[in-house]
């Protein structure tokens, strides 16, 4: 026998885009979260939160969310609603454009809301939805806000502002465009002082300095291009440091970036960019949205397509998988009313999403862990025993069996991750158990030079909590 050696779970999902034998170490509907010095470990693997429905569906896929005041306005599919701190919504009536929407809320009172899609522009006062046309204004693309402005991007290089205070007048001269390179814009946000034009090949920010013919003017440009069918990827990002906020979007080198002061810092993995290439060279890139939020001073900016989702955490990056799909379901996420909400992506219902919850409204959250390689090389190896430190007595007082007396099943994939079999079922214990022991697993067989990696998946609707792993193995020879 020898002696046991920890292995590692992994911090992040960060398989090779060159093969799985490299490594295909992934964290699927979980994180890893620090534990620090004062810990049993120094990393603690954990579910992602899970969602309960919030009110009843809307009807059609959440495109976007806006707190205003006590209230939550939400466009779902072609309708526009007002849902208040218990769920109940209330229609505020059609709106007539698909893609992306940007939604901005003015400082007036009675406030007002202003919409953009697809070339639309809408305007809620009094919880009137009105379309606000003018034959001034080029169909509008983005939405921004700064200081009592609207500012609205065309499909040119040109951004009108919106009357001070007023998202209803356009005036003819209040036009601009960006000025480094004759570029289209692409988003625009705001961030501190000032907004930030993302262009096809560069990027701009732009301050109120009071001017009275035109009160915006240029403070400084980059050459930091943006895909330009993922305006929608483009979101806010409070950093998990406490420093502030950032901007994080989808490059045209198809990188994710960090765009904080003037500057944009890499943040994807080659994995991630792999992904995005292959999803722009198919023609399907503006699939691209995304979403974030901050709760129990974690930060979470979340970049998903039809097929799949990934998650930054501030420092690594881990997956999101719904059951039964390819993709997380949410597809916008906001604080609200003391609750963090979510939005699905197809069916318009609405949730709660907190650590408390251990499914998906009903449905599995299905934690899964693949293990870095472990290996020995060039020597081979036999598995005597494998220990697992895991949260016990985690079951629950329930009739349904398999959240009375939960289990994690145990894989193993002797080829690089191309396989797994081996299946095993190790008991998490019932609710109490909280000194059980999690039993060893024995006789594991042998593993070559390309080593073995694991895989533990933990499907009941419990807590769900992986702290460490140990291997007891022998050398074999080369």
């Amino acid at each position: 026998m020898g002696k046991p050696v920890p292995i590692s779970l992994g911090t992040k999902s960060n398989p090779s885009r060159l093969s799985k034998q490299a490594s295909d170490a992934r964290l699927i509907n979980c994180y890893a979260e620090p534990l620090g010095d004062e810990g049993k470990t120094q990393w603690a693997i954990t579910a992602a939160p899970g969602l309960a429905n919030f009110g009843t569906a809307l009807g059609d896929s959440i495109r976007a969310m806006l707190v205003v005041g006590s209230y939550l306005y939400v466009v779902a599919g072609f309708q526009v609603f007002k849902v208040d701190s218990s769920g109940v919504s209330t229609s505020l009536g059609g709106f007539a454009t698909s893609g992306a929407v940007y939604m901005r809320h003015g400082r007036t009172i009675p406030v007002q809301i202003a919409l953009v899609a697809q070339g639309l522009y809408y305007v809620i006062q009094s919880d009137v939805l009105t379309q606000i046309t003018d034959s001034d204004l080029p169909p509008p693309t983005g939405l921004g806000y700064l200081d009592g402005y609207g500012v609205l991007t065309t499909t040119q290089s040109r951004f009108f502002l919106t009357g001070l205070d007023d998202f209803t007048t356009i005036d003819p001269l209040d036009v601009a465009e960006v000025q480094a390179v004759p570029d289209a814009i692409i988003a625009v946000h705001e961030l501190g002082r000032e907004v930030i034009f993302f262009c096809e090949s560069h990027t701009e920010w732009w301050q109120d300095t009071g001017n009275a013919d035109f009160p915006f003017e240029r403070s400084q440009s980059v050459d930091i291009g943006w895909l330009s069918v993922a305006a929608d990827a483009i979101v806010s990002f409070d950093l998990p440091d406490g420093s502030g906020l950032v901007i994080i979007g989808v490059c045209s080198d198809h990188s994710v970036r960090m765009l904080r002061g003037y500057g944009a810092q890499v943040i994807s993995t080659p994995e991630i960019e792999n992904l995005i290439r292959l999803l722009d060279e198919a023609g399907n890139a503006s699939q691209l949205t995304a979403t974030s939020w901050s709760w129990g001073g974690r930060n979470f900016y979340c970049l998903s397509c039809d097929g799949w989702t990934r998650v930054f955490n501030g420092k690594d990056w881990h997956e999101r998988k719904s059951y039964g799909s390819d993709r997380w379901r949410v597809s916008k996420v906001v604080n609200f009313a003391g609750k963090l909400i979510a939005g699905d992506a197809t069916t318009g219902q609405l949730y709660t999403m907190n650590d408390d919850t251990y499914d998906e409204a009903g449905h599995p959250l299905v934690m899964e862990i693949i293990t870095p390689p472990v290996h020995a090389f060039p020597y081979r190896g036999i598995m005597n025993t494998l220990y697992i430190d895991a949260a016990s007595g985690v079951g629950l007082n329930t009739t349904a069996p398999q959240n009375l007396d939960p289990t994690m099943m145990l894989d193993i994939s002797r080829d690089g991750g191309d396989t797994f079999a081996v299946t095993r079922e190790i008991e998490l214990g019932e609710l109490g158990q909280t000194a059980k022991r999690l039993q060893p697993e024995r006789r594991l067989g042998t593993f070559g030079q390309k080593g073995v990696a694991f895989r533990f998946r933990i499907s009941a609707a419990v807590q769900k909590l992986i702290l460490a792993a140990a291997l007891d193995f022998d050398k074999l020879a080369a």
